[in-house]
């Protein structure tokens, strides 16, 4: 066998009907065309070289597998740094298989692979000889379900013609491991949070992953404590009297009161990070105790009393456990808490007055309509930019099935992780947020969608500006005005494109855009497909560029 007929016969096994995302070119046409023609390959073609690995991210974020890109060499690997960067610090499990150049001198689309690699963070592997194809393919894919590091899987093209063997499968998929903490860092994380006067727990999205969400929440009140989230673990405690919802940038007023006096904090699987922890300056002060799985994560945005090793759910079941054996529970909930918890205006959605009038809709109103008519079960996925402030406390996700492509800061990769995202379900709608100017940036992709079929509902939030930029300009003296930009029709490019389109200018428009997306979910779930539901849609809201807020959640009625 030929190189790329292994490389073809591998995918197919190691994918087993899972999609393969990329952009056909010298280095990977041979075995993309095998896998598709002689294993009947899931093969999703992008538009863009980076939009293939941004959905490929959205893949992995959506089903906790690794999703597999390819690229050509050359421009077609420098085009998808921004997405390869974006998902290694995401930490999301990924494949990209690209290849050097042909053996030829000075040849005029040659770049430095490896150094590509280390510049966004991925691994790097290179498959050195046609014999050892298989075992450095296998090597890639362990390395990136063990440890969620992108890979960089460089595959030669002059090794692409050659003779090899396609040896006997190879296992690749590493069961999900709960790793124990250490007894007694226990003991004395426990004895911190008993003996503290107001403590609160965190879960971020290594809670998530873990399915640490009952544990975490019986932990706290067992310790009556209330309970926090990262924004990856958004809403993960929705609706139960302990939650205090967003920690960070986003918390609301009942939240920053209760961070102000609270004493001890205990992280489960959340980073710190500066949006979590407003630069760390909540935190300062605090007995900070942080769990992560990942020892490289603890203390990484600043200090700690101390660091647990483990798995979230593990972690939070052995504290669990231990309180309940010492008979430790609180039998009533502190007076301080009580008085907290039963305060109005806990919820970030019930803090403001929409503003809708004169040809403009309130993103806040947007993101608490779209979210309840798409339905709960709906997969959510947000790019980031100004927008996000409004969008973000108002919407309502699922937490396993909600993604953020903002790691990096990048604005632009929200349609194509979502379109990734879509892939993975075709049961439910995949509602995308973005901004104007990353939609002007990203919308190429909706017809990706269109041509495969998936259930793609992308919401255009259209201030007709680039949003941070407008309050930047004001900071330093200039016109706002300056960043405006009047785009054509998102909605009527996106019709170009092949999708379905609306613009929405009013309450009344939006109430009847919010109906149609009821009714897409909605035949979805009785199993039509999203072509016949009418999908993908891409909806323009018309915004007022004058009355979007940065901090929504801490500022009362507006």
């Amino acid at each position: 066998m030929k190189v790329f007929e292994v490389i073809a016969s591998f995918l197919a096994r190691e994918r087993s009907g899972d999609p393969v995302f990329g952009l056909m070119g010298d280095a990977n046409l041979a075995y993309l065309g095998a896998f598709i023609e002689r294993h009947e390959g899931n093969y999703i073609a992008a538009a863009l070289e980076g939009g293939s690995v941004s959905m490929a991210d959205g893949w992995a974020r959506m089903t906790g597998r690794p999703g597999v890109a390819t690229v050509t060499f050359g421009p077609a690997l420098t085009n998808t740094l921004t997405a390869l960067t974006e998902a290694v610090r995401a930490k999301t499990p990924l494949v990209l298989i690209a290849g050097d150049t042909p053996a030829a001198n000075e040849h005029f689309q040659y770049a430095d692979t490896e150094g590509f690699a280390r510049l966004a963070g991925a691994r790097y592997e290179r498959v050195l000889t046609a014999s050892g194809l298989v075992e450095t393919m296998a090597k890639a894919f362990v390395h990136t379900t063990a440890t969620s590091q992108p890979v960089l899987l460089d595959i030669p093209f002059p090794l692409i013609g050659q003779e090899a063997e396609d040896r006997a499968p190879v296992r690749t998929a590493l069961p999900r491991q709960a790793v124990a903490p250490d007894p007694d860092v226990l003991d004395e994380a426990l004895g911190a949070l008993l003996g503290a006067k107001r403590p609160f727990l965190l879960a971020g999205l290594g809670a998530v992953r873990a399915g640490a969400r009952d544990a975490i929440l019986a932990l706290a009140r067992a310790l009556g404590a209330p309970v926090l989230t990262s924004l990856a673990a958004k809403d993960l405690f929705l609706g139960e009297p302990e939650n205090l919802g967003i920690h960070g940038s986003l918390s609301t007023p009942a939240a920053y009161e209760h961070m102000g006096g609270a004493d001890v904090l205990m992280s489960f699987g959340a980073s710190l990070n500066n949006w979590q922890t407003d630069s760390y300056e909540l935190l300062r002060g605090k007995h900070v105790i942080q769990s992560d799985i990942d020892p490289d994560a603890l203390g990484k945005f600043g200090p700690i009393a101390l660091g647990v090793v483990g798995d979230a759910k593990a972690t939070a079941e052995a504290l669990l456990e231990m309180v309940q054996e010492a008979g430790l529970e609180r039998e009533t909930v502190p007076a301080h808490l009580t008085e907290l918890l039963e305060r109005p205006g806990r919820e970030a959605k019930d803090l403001f007055r929409p503003h809708t009038g004169d040809g403009f809709v309130d993103m806040r109103e947007v993101a608490l309509t779209l979210s309840e008519a798409v339905g709960a079960k709906a997969q959510q996925v947000s790019d980031v930019g100004r927008f996000t402030y409004s969008v973000w406390p108002h919407t309502t996700v699922d937490p396993s099935r909600w993604a953020y492509a903002g790691y990096f800061g990048a604005i632009g990769l929200g349609i194509a992780t979502g379109i990734g995202a879509a892939a993975a379900r075709s049961d439910v709608p995949t509602l995308v947020w973005a901004g104007d100017g990353g939609s002007m940036q990203g919308l190429i992709e909706v017809n990706t969608a269109v041509r495969h079929g998936l259930p793609l509902i992308s919401v255009v939030l259209n201030d007709e500006c680039y949003g941070a930029e407008y309050a930047k300009l004001l900071g330093v003296g200039s016109k706002a005005e300056t960043s405006f930009i009047p785009w054509s029709s998102f909605a009527a490019v996106a019709q170009g494109l092949g999708a379905h389109g609306v613009k929405v200018t009013s309450r009344e428009e939006l109430e009847t855009v919010a109906g149609r997306v009821r009714e897409a979910a909605e035949a979805l779930a009785a199993g039509r497909t999203p072509a016949e539901a009418g999908l993908p849609l891409v909806i323009e809201v018309m915004v007022d560029p004058h009355k979007v807020s940065r901090h929504p959640a801490v500022v009362p009625l507006d």
